[in-house]
């Protein structure tokens, strides 16, 4: 086990206060995951943990760097002073304002030299004095001018002690609107898929259901984890699950030449009908994963067959039943079984590499 840069105390862990808060909050995080998607990077999105939306740019904890994102749906834009005003609390005291609530989460923690952006998206946008009267989706501390950051740290250095604004500081202004989020968002997985798949058959709705409703699911888990590995399992929704949601709902032409070879090929094998119904199915699974999103753990995988492949000369075998099993045997002797699932997947990841070699 992995310790886990993110297990400190929480802030807060009651969740999103309303349903309006909440949809707006997922809906947005949703676009977050297809843009991290289409650009075919690897990614762990953490909801309701620490803040609003937390993005991991790896599932490798050594290599992980995280984006903090606080989500409002406000009805008015935000200026400096509302972005700093401290409301009382309990025994005359000051609750944290909204932009010292975002730092709180980022600033002094075990955690703080990973995070590469702290956001603030807010719905209705940002009234701040900006350089040159310019009109921005994502304002960063660069453009604001001198009178309001002056205004701004120095609300900031009176509730936190923070002397400087963090550079890494970005205001955002979302794409997606209040009206119309889910035809929005299922718009955009149609979008994804066929930029994954050009040409392929899908149903976007039914992705973006499997995804938010496990995203719904994961932001209700109000447990820490020390350890990195089952924070990944338990609380993150990743890049290689949404594209197993992806490839479960979507059919594509151009691994089909593939599938036929290894139709053809398991016909050779001698195995009965309901193990070739289920290898098929698995094959596929694989083969169109990889056609559109090859994860870390895929490159991995698929570069370690290939090293035990090239160990076996493929001359040597008159038959391609031989030529498996040998392929086979080497991988078990090469310790590849413990990379995957189970013998049969080992199989299907032996026969896929001989298939893509040829």
């Amino acid at each position: 086990m992995t310790d886990n840069p993110l297990a400190e105390a929480q802030r807060e862990s009651a969740g999103a206060s309303t349903s309006g808060k909440y949809s707006f909050q997922v809906h947005w995080a949703l676009c977050a995951i297809i843009d991290k998607h289409s650009q075919k990077k690897e990614y762990a999105v953490f909801v309701e943990h620490h803040e609003d939306v937390v993005i991991a740019n790896s599932l490798e904890v050594d290599a992980a760097q995280f984006e903090f994102y606080q989500v409002k749906n406000t009805g008015k834009a935000y200026t400096s002073g509302a972005l700093t005003k401290r409301n009382k609390g309990a025994n005359s005291t000051l609750k944290s304002s909204v932009l010292g609530k975002l730092l709180s989460s980022c600033i002094d923690t075990q955690y703080e030299d990973r995070i590469t952006t702290i956001g603030l998206v807010s719905s209705s946008g940002f009234s701040l004095g900006i350089e040159k009267d310019l009109k921005l989706d994502v304002i960063k501390i660069g453009d604001i001018d001198s009178a309001e950051l002056a205004l701004l740290t120095k609300a900031i250095h009176k509730e936190l002690n923070i002397l400087l604004m963090p550079e890494h500081l970005h205001f955002i202004v979302p794409e997606i609107q209040l009206k119309n989020q889910e035809d929005y968002v299922v718009s955009r997985f149609a979008y994804l898929v066929n930029s994954l798949f050009p040409g392929s058959y899908s149903n976007p709705v039914e992705i973006y259901r499997a995804v938010i409703d496990e995203m719904g699911r994961l932001s209700r888990l109000e447990y820490d984890y020390k350890d990195w590995e089952r924070l990944i399992e338990k609380k993150s929704l990743t890049s290689t699950s949404v594209q197993g949601v992806i490839t479960l709902h979507s059919n594509y032409s151009g691994i089909d030449g593939l599938k036929s070879e290894f139709s053809d090929l398991v016909d050779e094998l001698g195995w009965d009908s309901r193990r070739k119904r289920i290898l098929k199915r698995d094959f596929g699974r694989i083969a169109l994963t990889r056609a559109g999103f090859m994860s870390a753990l895929d490159i991995e995988i698929t570069n370690s067959f290939k090293l035990s492949y090239d160990k076996i000369d493929e001359s040597t075998f008159s038959d391609d039943v031989s030529h498996i099993s040998a392929l086979e045997q080497q991988a078990m002797n090469d310790g590849l079984l413990a990379k995957v699932i189970d013998r049969d997947r080992l199989l299907l990841e032996v026969i896929y590499c001989l298939l893509k070699a040829n």
